[in-house]
């Protein structure tokens, strides 16, 4: 007889942050899962977890993983540019295009 060895699962992202067991119901497991614990504490220092879980389920599930994508893009940005976010960086990029084309008149 064969020894079974028990399948380990590790707690997402979510779970981790939480101390709790993350099982098969665990809504977030599929977007953070243990490697992406930064993204994970990004979003959620932003959004934190009930607004993310409320987010996520305002959207189809075929657009979740776009959804969570955007979350966590807006996060970092938010960590990079904190008064204005993301519009800092369009800004910032749009006045280097407006350079670039008046450059390229001349």
């Amino acid at each position: 007889m064969a020894n079974a060895v028990p399948v380990v699962h590790k707690a997402c992202a979510a779970c981790q942050h939480q101390s709790r067991r993350c099982d098969a119901n665990c809504e977030l497991a599929k977007y953070f899962p243990a490697e992406k614990a930064e993204d994970f504490e990004d979003v959620y220092h932003l959004y934190g977890m009930q607004n993310t879980l409320k987010i996520l389920k305002s959207v189809e599930e075929e657009e979740r993983d776009k959804t969570i994508e955007s979350l966590i893009m807006e996060a970092k940005m938010r960590l990079e540019y904190p008064v204005h976010g993301h519009f800092s960086a369009v800004r910032k990029l749009s006045i280097e295009i407006d350079k670039a084309e008046k450059e390229l008149e001349f």
